[in-house]
């Protein structure tokens, strides 16, 4: 039993060397990296975002002066009490009557 497991020892080790031995082609080598790839058009028709954190922090904003006019509801230019005025009688007639003045500016 001996000299064949030391026979086969040997044996073992003649095929592991005739195999280090053996040159390994340029080719294949080559194929043991990743390929590259290349993507010449990409079409997305469709994005999902699962969740979107959106935040304005304001703690350091200082305002230095604030001008200006707020109007809410409807602002006119100009006095529109005549166009006013030929509105209400052409549907009202002489029954109800509007006085309509601009504000004027200082």
């Amino acid at each position: 039993m001996e000299k064949k497991i030391s026979s086969l020892e040997s044996t073992i080790n003649d095929v592991k060397t005739e195999v280090k031995s053996i040159p390994v082609p340029v080719a294949a080598k080559e194929h043991d990296d990743s390929p590259a790839i290349q993507i010449n058009h990409l079409q997305v028709d469709q994005i999902v975002i699962e969740h979107l954190d959106y935040a304005n922090n304001f703690g350091q904003l200082g305002i230095k002066e604030l001008s200006g006019r707020l109007n809410i509801g409807s602002s006119y230019e100009g006095d529109i009490s005549e166009k006013v005025n030929e509105i209400v009688k052409q549907k009202l007639g002489k029954e109800a009557t509007v006085n309509i003045k601009a504000k004027k500016e200082e």
